[in-house]
């Protein structure tokens, strides 16, 4: 299998949908960033969350690779059940940023047992595909925490907070075996 690049979703726009917000305009340019930096690459398959601001992050890809864009609802964050909360917002109160480091699956209204499962079968899902090409997933922090956490054997799930359109490259050895390549990378975003 060629590598996996694993995009967090761009910048949600405030006051637009509290529940399931689209992107800012800031998020909309570097979701063409995206796409004018892997457009050239062949890819096998792109997947993305079924929430807004992913899959609208993953579409300028999507359309000019001329590839499907496949909606995973394991690739989901945590609150997609709840009232989307501002990662700025949060880590800004120090009390509230305590709370979330804690527990951050709780904290946006998952269950932590639960959420790892989904998100970790959502992976195998694409790694079963046994894709030839490139493969890219639009997701979200949490999820990308839980695959580069799975892979380097590392305990919880909020190592860092990769930035709004960062990539992390992985490559799937095998079925079960994993390897990072890179994490939270911005230079395409100018």
């Amino acid at each position: 299998m060629a590598q996996i690049f694993l995009i967090r979703h761009g910048r949600p726009a405030r006051g637009i949908d509290g529940f399931d917000p689209g992107l800012s305009e800031q998020g909309i340019l570097h979701s063409k960033s995206i796409a004018a930096f892997l457009g050239a690459r062949k890819i096998s398959a792109i997947y993305a969350s079924p929430l807004k601001r992913a899959h609208q992050t993953a579409e300028p890809l999507a359309s000019a690779a001329k590839t499907k864009l496949t909606l995973l609802d394991g690739l989901a964050e945590a609150d997609k059940n709840n009232h989307y909360t501002f990662a700025e917002d949060t880590m800004t109160n120090p009390a509230e940023w305590a709370k979330f480091q804690n527990d951050p699956i709780g904290y946006l209204g998952g269950n932590h047992a639960e959420f790892v499962t989904t998100v970790l079968d959502a992976f195998q899902t694409i790694r079963d595909a046994n894709h030839t090409d490139n493969v890219v997933v639009y997701t979200h922090a949490i999820p990308i925490n839980i695959v580069l956490a799975d892979a380097l054997g590392l305990d919880g799930v909020l190592n860092f907070i990769p930035h709004y359109c960062s990539i992390s490259r992985i490559k799937a050895l095998s079925l079960n075996a994993t390897k990072v390549i890179s994490v939270n990378e911005t230079a395409h975003l100018g």
